[in-house]
């Protein structure tokens, strides 16, 4: 008997259609780039649950006759290429002409009204119905010029799929992440996001994309973009990057662009990035918008049927033109900083413990304790630069400092003795087992995540800002914002409306570091919404208490005085549970006497 089969048609238009359409967010992208193509001035996009129940996109361009639009819906229709030949110089958004029949295949049901714009007035409109992927019904319609394409039961005969999207809420962010990139790279065009109960996002047309990137990024982002511009004889390279001053904590604000289709490069990412170099601290990303026009015939857009990825002739030349007009964008401002060294957090962004007192970041002299002003604990100098050259982990200390230290200090637990500090990275200590080396960053995790669970438990996690910080949010953030509304009051935030994009927060989880910077807010805010639906209520607390205790938790790179160590390590064995970091992973190692010994071939 024939194990090989061959699958009826509809179910090979729907596991096509699949890669097309992955959720409400990929229908709108495919139908606003039809829109596009056809030269539309105004492009509104109305969507209801996030677009699962309804998604609705009307735009005045140029339309379809009853010709084009009987056939529209049959697989690769396509007035934007005639042949294979044509694959090697693609112009348009569009060319596969798989938008429409997929999504025909995945929707209870698509209703499209349209009319060519060079009808005449007493010309009637086309309306096509299509029901589980089939014509249902073509006729007469008055509309006027422009085209109506509306969406029902995304994904409603096939349950696999549905289960699998996400909040209404969320999926209206995506679809909005969508709209906005659009409105930013075509300015000349007016996009709206209505979601059936308000508008979402609104843009004018504009003869620059700044009105755009204003109404997106916010007004503080958009007065620290600089222009960038560089081009060859087949790339031209224009955009808008941030000063070094403006970063994010994720590369999710740098906006790509190739021949004004929105791209997901990696190569171009890399490229922004790399004009930032040695210019922001490691793990925070910059703010860029970047336009790329090519030669078509240089770069392949076929590559993935969503059209996100692209692939560049000569991508090291393209990648090296945008690093190029980064770098001298940013230093024709004058506005570079000197190289930054290791990453290490702002005085108040240090361990505090539990009833203790922020520890003043390190001086420019040894890390450890001198017996006249306590250098390592911030309250010293170095008027003569002396020590300026010293060794700065596992220092050298002075018989009397360190007897001093040990008189004055309370026994740690266990009987471990404190060294000293390796690569910024380790707390090196002496016990009766043997050699201790402890994770400062997980041991400062598991100190906090234990703390703000007590916090949380007891109903005092929230703290209360002596100033209100104001945030300006994109709109994918503020329909973010209220798809975790409650979850936020209950973990200590109090973020409310401030007029237009604008947000005012007046309280935030008492983390340990003050967060009282707009980006610091910001970033904890961003850092939530990546965190998705996370199962029951009880793990998505858990989940949200780690995050906030990595976030308020010492950074590896951190120069930890003497006193911070030991504080630190009190801290650590007071836990329930110290031998692991909130992540699993261990906070301390422990090399025995007899492993040091056979590593040094003493046994």
């Amino acid at each position: 008997m024939a194990k090989i089969k061959l699958l009826d048609p509809e179910a090979v238009s729907k596991i096509a259609a699949g890669e097309v359409i992955e959720r409400p967010a990929s229908v709108v992208k495919e139908l606003v780039e039809n829109s596009i193509d056809a030269g539309a001035t105004k492009i509104l996009v109305e969507v209801v649950d996030g677009g699962k129940r309804l998604i609705r996109v009307t735009d005045d361009g140029s339309g379809m006759d009853r010709e084009d639009a009987s056939i529209a819906f049959e697989k690769h229709a396509t007035s934007k290429i005639s042949g294979a030949c044509d694959l090697d110089r693609i112009s348009t958004l569009g060319f596969r002409g798989e938008a429409l029949s997929s999504i025909a295949s995945v929707a209870e049901s698509v209703d499209m009204v349209t009319k060519a714009r060079s009808s005449g007035v007493g010309v009637p409109g086309t309306r096509v119905r299509v029901e589980g992927g089939r014509v249902a019904e073509v006729g007469d319609a008055g509309v006027p010029a422009g085209t109506t394409v509306v969406v029902r039961g995304l994904f409603g005969e096939i349950p696999a799929r549905r289960k699998y999207l996400k909040s209404g809420r969320a999926e209206l962010a995506r679809i909005a992440e969508v709209v906005t990139s659009y409105a930013v790279i075509c300015h000349w065009i007016s996009f709206e996001l209505f979601s059936g109960e308000r508008t979402v996002f609104k843009s004018v047309r504009s003869d620059s994309w700044n009105d755009s990137i204003l109404r997106i990024l916010g007004r503080e982002v958009a007065r620290n973009l600089v222009s960038i511009e560089a081009e060859s004889k087949f790339v031209s390279v224009t955009g808008s990057v941030g000063r070094e001053t403006v970063t994010r904590s994720s590369p999710d604000w740098i906006m790509t662009y190739v021949n004004g289709r929105l791209v997901r490069s990696r190569a171009l990412i890399r490229a922004v990035a790399e004009g930032y170099r040695t210019l922001i601290p490691t793990g925070r990303h910059p703010v860029a918008v970047v336009s790329i026009r090519i030669d078509p015939a240089m770069v392949d857009a076929n590559v993935h049927p969503a059209k996100t990825q692209v692939r560049f002739l000569k991508e090291e030349v393209v990648a090296a033109m945008v690093t190029d007009a980064v770098r001298a964008a940013l230093m024709k401002e004058g506005r570079a900083e000197p190289p930054k060294t290791a990453e290490g957090p702002a005085p108040t962004d240090l361990f505090v413990p539990e009833g203790g007192t922020v520890a003043p970041a390190p001086g420019p002299g040894p890390v450890g304790p001198v017996v006249s002003g306590e250098v390592g604990t911030g309250g010293g100098s170095d008027p003569g630069g002396l020590v300026s050259d010293l060794q700065r982990t596992l220092p050298l200390y002075s018989g009397r400092g360190r007897l001093d230290l040990e008189i004055e200090a309370e026994p740690l637990p266990g009987g471990l003795r404190v060294l000293g500090q390796a690569l910024c990275l380790y707390i090196v200590a002496e016990g009766p087992g043997g050699l201790v080396l402890v994770d400062q960053h997980a041991a400062a995790e598991r100190v906090r995540y234990e703390t703000l669970t007590k916090k949380y438990d007891a109903g005092t996690i929230s703290q209360e800002l002596i100033v209100p910080v104001t945030l300006e949010l994109s709109p994918k953030e503020a329909v973010l914002l209220e798809e975790w509304g409650p979850t936020l009051e209950e973990m200590g935030f109090d973020v409310q409306p401030f007029g237009g994009n604008a947000y005012a927060v007046r309280a935030v989880p008492a983390i340990g570091v003050r967060l009282e910077r707009t980006e610091a807010v910001h970033d904890v805010l961003r850092d939530l919404f990546a965190l998705g639906r996370v199962g029951t209520e009880a793990t998505a607390r858990e989940e949200i208490l780690k995050l906030l205790a990595c976030r308020g938790s010492i950074k590896a790179g951190h120069d930890m005085g003497w006193k911070e160590m030991h504080d630190l390590l009190r801290g650590l064995f007071a836990c329930d549970n110290p031998k692991t970091c909130p992540h699993g992973r261990p906070t301390s190692v422990t090399l025995s006497f007899a492993e040091l010994e056979k590593i040094f071939g003493r046994r």
